[in-house]
């Protein structure tokens, strides 16, 4: 499963002209009203996007110009528009996006200058994906992903996948993320071990997958999508104990009862932007509440009697803070 392109003309306003061969006026864009769109982004490549008109399964292919989709952010964007984006096409060609929700923004990898990759827009909840096993769950990377949700307002979901590798015994570092304002839900997308919970979760919604590489994503969207055919795996690196990437860019696939679907690349490290020291205690519930119980000049940062101090969660975001400037 993935974009079906098609030669339709639901996006063109104006066939004569383009019949008569003039090029069509190239209006300049702008930010738009939801209601002012006709189509939404399911996947993006260079200069040209995969939409999916309204009222229309398939998708086509429309152009862009980055030097016309220039809305005036205080940051650079990769792409001036996303998976998930609410767009107006015009002729064949992106000429606006609307309204953004919210978005799930990291730095953009490998870039010279400060440059931000906004991965999806216009989601109802964030599934990070993290593996009970092969590799390891990871902390650090999950706390970072529900800060980056929870500063945009986004619902929490953590998505435990590979827990046949685990025994019912076994210890559970993921079991207190409840009290940090998450959904958890253990799953297998090799057995189907929790799918219907995942998908009674997601069910009629807009969810983004994301996590680590490795953790079995892909084939849990493959369980959700019932496609065997969608996506690529990839098996864990035998040297490093660490994921392949399998997905090299988001795209938003129709999923089951009405839902929508984003698949995002999976890594190994996530950038925040756009969340300052001073606010990321609040975005910790679970250690805010701790925090009311210090004294009034206690930083939270290590001192004997923080109440903080031995908290599940602690160590992730003594390590967050100390990465923000």
């Amino acid at each position: 499963m993935g974009p079906r392109f098609v030669d339709e003309d639901q996006f063109d306003e104006e066939p004569s002209r383009r019949k008569s061969g003039k090029k069509p006026v190239r209006k300049k864009a702008e930010i738009l009203k939801p209601e002012d769109g006709n189509g939404i982004v399911t996947e993006i490549f260079p200069n040209q996007a995969a939409v999916r008109a309204d009222g229309e399964a398939r998708t086509r292919l429309c152009g862009y110009r980055m030097s016309t989709l220039v809305f005036g952010a205080a940051v650079r964007e990769r792409s001036p528009v996303c998976a998930g984006d609410r767009v107006r096409v015009e002729a064949g060609a992106i000429v606006g996006r609307c309204e953004r929700r919210n978005r799930l923004i990291r730095p953009a990898p490998n870039a010279r200058d400060p440059v931000f990759h906004v991965l999806a827009a216009n989601m109802d909840c964030m599934v990070v994906v993290t593996s009970a096993a092969e590799p390891g769950f990871n902390p650090g990377l999950v706390d970072r992903f529900l800060v980056a949700a929870s500063v945009q307002g986004i619902e929490r979901i953590l998505c435990v996948n590979k827990a046949d590798l685990v025994g019912p015994a076994a210890e559970r570092p993921w079991s207190h993320y409840v009290s940090a304002g998450a959904a958890v839900v253990e799953t297998s997308a090799l057995e189907g071990l929790g799918v219907e919970r995942l998908l009674a979760l997601v069910r009629g919604r807009t969810a983004v997958f994301c996590g680590q590489s490795g953790a079995g994503k892909t084939s849990l969207l493959r369980r959700l999508l019932g496609d065997a055919g969608y996506g690529r795996t990839g098996a864990v690196n035998e040297k490093s104990g660490k994921g392949r990437h399998t997905t090299s860019g988001a795209v938003l696939l129709a999923g089951p009862e009405g839902s929508s679907l984003v698949d995002t690349p999976g890594v190994m490290n996530f950038g925040l932007v756009g969340v300052k020291r001073s606010e990321l205690l609040g975005h910790f519930p679970d250690l805010a509440a701790a925090a009311a119980k210090c004294g009034r000049g206690c930083g939270h940062d290590g001192e004997p009697s923080c109440r903080l101090t031995g908290l599940p969660r602690y160590a992730s975001y003594r390590s967050i803070r100390g990465s923000l400037a």
